[in-house]
């Protein structure tokens, strides 16, 4: 979902990158005001909020008459986003023995993977690969491209108070000092087990999704937590494997 602050910023939850955790931390910053839009709408969804959330647009209105889609528009957005390899990880995790659609009737960013799902971690990957290579590095640019601050989830207390600190917010020091100690929420369970890569898929997984790798500096941590080596992957994979896409949703 969107977070609309009381300062007027608007918070954007990537699917599985810490916004749980995010939106409870606002909460406790005393910073949060209200939900706008559906479910981890992106900023494009936000920006023109009276085109796709008009029904639920109109029920602020009585209660909240100055938010306006031109102040929606022009707000500072920020979202996070995680290590694109530990993204597949922890959606496999979070699905694995309960494969469903979310948000049925509605748009969804995991709408273009409804159909992968599979207990087999490989066969899961294989799924992505055949029907939506690049599928993450895609959907971070649902919601990077439109943003005017981009976090990550491995570094999240200290990039959310960049990202308070960029969008003009001030916060009680005491607050901040706060935000390490928040437990982790809405962790992955692992209902079947703890996935383990296939070397081969693994290689072609880190080539198609090179693009989010390198856009927010991920190669470093991939080549010393997986042993792939971004430039090597890509060789690798050949011409079977397909790049990846940016774009709107």
């Amino acid at each position: 979902m969107a977070e609309l602050l009381r300062t007027g910023a608007v918070f954007i939850h990537v699917p599985k990158c810490g916004g749980n955790w995010v939106r409870e931390a606002l909460r406790d910053l005393g910073l949060w005001r209200c939900r706008i839009g559906f479910k981890h709408s992106t900023p494009e969804r936000i920006a023109d909020v009276w085109q796709f959330h008009r029904a639920q647009f109109l029920r602020h209105i009585p209660t909240r008459p100055d938010v306006t889609p031109g102040k929606l528009r022009r707000a500072f957005k920020f979202c996070f986003v995680r290590n694109p390899i530990g993204w597949y990880e922890s959606w496999w995790k979070f699905m694995a023995g309960d494969w469903h659609p979310w948000e049925v009737g509605r748009w969804h960013p995991q709408r273009p993977i409804d159909e992968c799902g599979d207990d087999d971690f490989d066969r899961f990957i294989e799924n992505v690969l055949r029907a939506r290579p690049g599928y993450v590095s895609e959907m971070y640019g649902w919601y990077a491209d439109g943003s005017d601050f981009v976090g990550r989830c491995e570094t999240l207390a200290a990039d959310l108070v960049e990202a308070l600190r960029r969008s003009g917010t001030v916060v009680d020091p005491a607050r901040l000092e706060r935000l390490e100690r928040l437990a982790p929420t809405n962790l992955s369970p692992s209902r079947r087990g703890t996935p383990r890569w296939n070397p081969e898929l693994l290689r072609r997984v880190a080539f198609a999704e090179s693009a989010a790798i390198r856009r927010f500096g991920y190669v470093a941590e991939v080549e010393r937590a997986y042993g792939v080596s971004i430039g090597a992957a890509s060789a690798s994979a050949g011409p079977s494997a397909a790049g990846t896409a940016g774009g709107s949703a």
